[in-house]
């Protein structure tokens, strides 16, 4: 039998491709799922979370990077490459995130899973007029852009 992280690697790699029913069996039953806008408990609210997320997206794929595991604990570090019909004219995006995972004791589901990535890079940088303003606070928090350092000569 398959690994379940690399299993979950496999099908999140191609995410609209893949029916909720593929990635829910990955999941435990009382599965609690996080990211920065949501928490659910429970594979029936996973399946309406999924669900909901896919609604205007066009694309939806993950890269993964990297994997560090020990244990029953994964940290996937992961691209996602997505096109969202209401975000930057339906142009395709990517965004750099990771998700911690906390597998059952028998390692062969998820029973944690929680995503870590900047929304606002996600979507509100994308809007025309919030985007633009999250981008002029950006680049005044970031200051003037500084020279390089002249080579030392000796």
């Amino acid at each position: 039998m398959p690994d379940v992280v690399e299993t979950l690697c496999r099908e999140y790699a191609d995410f609209l491709g893949t029916p909720t029913e593929g990635l829910l069996r990955l999941y435990s039953d009382d599965v609690v799922f996080r990211d920065p806008v949501h928490e659910v408990r429970g594979k029936t609210e996973l399946m309406a979370y999924f669900d909901g997320v896919s609604t205007n997206l066009q694309a939806c794929r993950f890269e993964f990077d990297d994997i560090v595991r020990e244990g029953d604990r994964a940290m996937l570090i992961w691209q996602m490459h997505y096109r969202h019909a209401r975000l930057a004219g339906g142009r395709d995006l990517s965004l750099r995130g990771n998700t911690y995972l906390l597998l059952d004791p028998s390692g062969d589901t998820v029973r944690f899973h929680e995503d870590f990535y900047d929304l606002g890079a996600m979507v509100y940088e994308h809007l025309p007029v919030l985007g633009w303003a999250l981008r002029s606070v950006k680049s005044r928090l970031q200051g003037p852009a500084t020279p390089a350092p002249s080579p030392v000569t000796a």
